[in-house]
């Protein structure tokens, strides 16, 4: 693959990420405003069962194929490349179909013995046959992707979560009257059909490959075809530890659906508010807190190709550039986010879900978007020098100190729902730090106070702003005007004041300009 070739695909599938992650992120609010915290809560405890399964069967797919079509095309092995897709393709259907089997006969399990909710046996129902249709779609992704065509990979994403979104927002709203169950259930089924609609597409894609796929076979008789049992092992022996280093963050869900509901009722509270209470941290504070994360994970996808390439140079002034730009820019975006949040936790979280109480875990929340946007920042510099294991190591950290707070804090009525947001903070909290040791021990860089003093400082203004001029409108306009042009009014200051601080060859501006440009 030429480079720019490489830059060309990279730039597809961000762009296609990050308009997907704007929809993933944005349908949360409707859906939280119209079945509440208490539907939301059910919704995401069926959420994090499918993930797990979805990760075990199918999370390094789609890089093990794109690399075994790859090989083939460079030997020009055309039957090669047909035996791949066709190995992984009943490979995934047996597992699949296998996991989506074992939700259905658990279900009933799953909600009464593990979730402590039976509600929630019709979301985990609603749910399990998209592990199935998501495992094929992998495997056409990364087929498509060997051969360096990313736009059906791109559009199938595209398609697969607008049509996702929909089918949650029309299928709570229709099936509401029965019961917020059914309506949560009807969410969670959004899934299976964004998962038919991607594969639609893809099988589209597949059909005229001829017009679609770049014409990279040359004449002759081709490389030598794998077994297809060669073919298979080679499959799982790529994608295993993949998906093995994928499981850390959905166990980290699955264990927050089990705990924080069952120690929230051992604190006295019901099943039913339990799971709205639950629905006010994931559905409402979580949702807000990742937004600005969205670009420091844009941000961090984006360094690993460029410091993999100076580390191969040996230019240490150059990854010391550009990793101050990551960090000043992973600081420029997530402070000024999480103290907005924080000051003005319960008129958004009323504004955007019609649910003041989830501003309570939203204001303990919102400084974990700058230690959350530190750590994917961090993490993508440690992979790009190739230090994989680093990242994986300090979040596993991080992931025990926030379970070890979340299951003793919750617990205590005086903390309640307060325990599992201030756990997280404390997770990220560590692991970010542990990065940056980890980022100093690696390469002798270390952190300047002029990375993050100009961010600091703008923010400092923004935040003494929004605090009066939030004060003055709320006694002057309704309670959701006032809040929309505070926040409007605090991004503005926030952004004159770092424009007229931060200026020349090392503002955060120039800084992101060069780490994309050299992407490219």
């Amino acid at each position: 693959m030429t480079k720019g070739a490489l830059a060309k695909g990279a730039v597809i599938l961000s762009i296609a990420g990050f308009i997907s992650k704007i929809i993933g992120a944005g349908y949360r609010i409707p859906l939280f405003r119209l079945i509440g915290a208490e539907g939301m809560g059910i919704y995401q405890m069926a959420y994090p069962l499918y993930t797990l399964l979805l990760t075990i069967s199918s999370a390094g797919i789609p890089v093990a194929v794109s690399k075994l079509v790859a090989e083939r095309v460079v030997l020009n092995d055309r039957q090669g490349t047909r035996d791949i897709l066709l190995v992984s393709l009943v490979m995934l259907s047996l597992i699949g179909a296998l996991c989506t089997t074992a939700l259905y006969i658990l279900a009933g399990f799953l909600s009464r013995e593990v979730l402590k909710d039976e509600r929630a046996y019709y979301s985990i129902v609603a749910i399990a046959p998209a592990v199935f249709f998501v495992g094929l779609m992998s495997v056409f992704r990364g087929y498509f992707q060997g051969f360096q065509q990313m736009y059906p990979t791109a559009i199938s994403q595209i398609i697969e979560q607008a049509v996702r979104v929909a089918t949650v927002l029309i299928g709570a709203y229709l099936f509401l009257p029965r019961g917020i169950e059914y309506a949560a259930a009807a969410a969670t089924s959004g899934a299976v059909a964004g998962a038919v609609a991607g594969l639609g597409v893809l099988l589209v894609c597949y059909v005229w490959k001829s017009a679609i796929l770049p014409p990279v076979w040359t004449k002759g008789m081709g490389g030598k075809s794998l077994s297809l049992f060669m073919t298979g092992y080679r499959i799982l022996a790529l994608s295993l530890p993949i998906s093995f280093g994928g499981l850390v963050l959905p166990m980290v869900q699955i264990l927050d659906a089990v705990t924080v509901p069952l120690r929230l009722q051992q604190a006295g509270y019901s099943v039913a508010k339990a799971a709205e209470l639950y629905g006010e941290l994931t559905g409402g504070a979580v949702t807000l807190v990742n937004v600005p994360t969205i670009f420091t994970l844009a941000l961090a996808t984006s360094l690993v190709p460029v410091i993999s390439e100076l580390d191969a140079r040996k230019n240490k002034f150059q990854i010391y550039r550009n990793l101050n730009a990551a960090v000043k820019a992973a600081v420029s975006i997530c402070l000024p986010a999480a103290m907005g949040l924080y000051l003005l936790a319960e008129p958004i979280a009323d504004l955007l879900f019609n649910c003041p109480e989830a501003g309570i875990p939203l204001s303990i929340l919102a400084p974990a978007a700058v230690f959350l946007g530190l750590h994917q920042t961090t993490s993508g510099v440690l992979q790009g020098l190739g230090r994989t294991h680093l990242p994986v190591k300090n979040l596993l950290v991080g992931v025990v100190v926030k379970l070890g707070l979340n299951y003793y804090l919750t617990g205590l009525p005086v903390f309640g729902i307060r325990g599992p947001a201030l756990g997280t903070l404390a997770g990220f909290c560590i692991s970010s730090v542990l990065n940056l040791a980890d980022l100093r021990r690696v390469t002798d860089w270390r952190l300047s106070r002029q990375v993050l003093s100009k961010p600091a400082v703008a923010a400092t203004i923004m935040a003494v702003g929004v605090y009066l001029t939030f004060g003055f409108l709320k006694l002057t306009y309704n309670m959701h005007l006032a809040t929309v042009l505070t926040v409007l009014f605090g991004a503005g200051i926030y952004f004159v004041v770092l424009a007229l601080i931060d200026r020349g060859n090392d503002s955060t501006i120039m800084l992101l300009v060069n780490v994309f440009r050299k992407r490219s």
